[in-house]
């Protein structure tokens, strides 16, 4: 524990304790068909990963699963005189087309090849539009306190970015859920393939929740 640490850190690192964590990333959509999309993104996806994918269809929010097929480097995108940043071109398989969840976007598909008179199954946009994308994944977690902890991710989470989660830990039957804010994402090459350490800052979490925390941290040896 350091002298600007608020709550006492306790290393947890070989306890197998996880956070299953979703993160939102906002994405460019290029192009799209019952089963699947293309889409445009400024952070690496990951190659196989499942994510859920959020269209705003004429007003109408629509909620979709995908799975990352392909993906590759296709350019930079300047954002100051002096830095860029990466633009990487992603392949989407959909995994749940064909469910009632995805009715509007049939629906939505069918009513654009009437207007163009295509005769196609793919849309391609004329201007890229917004789409959020939200990530589950289930990370290793190296240290916990009552106020924080510290994830290992393959994702690289903005700072101040607030997400949900879900604290599984070592020997106990009922989760913990909660909220956090990415305090810090640092990049570790040697722990590939979960290349970021990120601190995360607890926001919001219930008293019983709290109590089992605190239960568990009060039999750990401090780091």
């Amino acid at each position: 524990m350091t002298g600007t640490r608020k709550h006492p850190r306790y290393i947890v690192v070989d306890m197998g304790v996880t956070a299953k964590t979703i993160f939102n990333n906002r994405v460019e959509l290029l192009d799209i068909s019952i089963g699947g999309a293309s889409i445009r993104s400024s952070r690496r996806l990951i190659m196989g990963g499942e994510y859920v994918f959020k269209f705003d269809l004429r007003g109408k929010v629509v909620s979709i699963k995908g799975v990352i097929v392909w993906e590759k480097l296709t350019g930079t995108k300047k954002i100051s005189e002096e830095e860029a940043m990466p633009w990487y071109t992603a392949g989407v398989e959909f995994t749940d087309a064909l469910t009632d969840r995805a009715a509007e976007l049939r629906k939505f598909l069918v009513d654009k090849l009437k207007e163009r008179r295509l005769s196609g199954v793919r849309i391609k946009l004329r201007t890229p539009e917004s789409t959020l994308l939200a990530c589950m994944e289930a990370c290793l977690v190296k240290d916990l306190s009552i106020g924080g902890m510290q994830i290992a991710t393959d994702q690289e989470p903005s700072r101040e970015t607030v997400f949900s989660f879900e604290l599984i830990l070592t020997g106990s039957e009922n989760s913990i859920y909660g909220k956090g804010r990415v305090a810090y994402c640092l990049e570790t090459t040697e722990e590939i393939p979960q290349r970021y350490s990120v601190g995360v800052e607890f926001l919001d979490m219930g008293d019983e929740d709290e109590l089992r925390l605190k239960r568990f941290l009060e039999i750990l040896p401090m780091g």
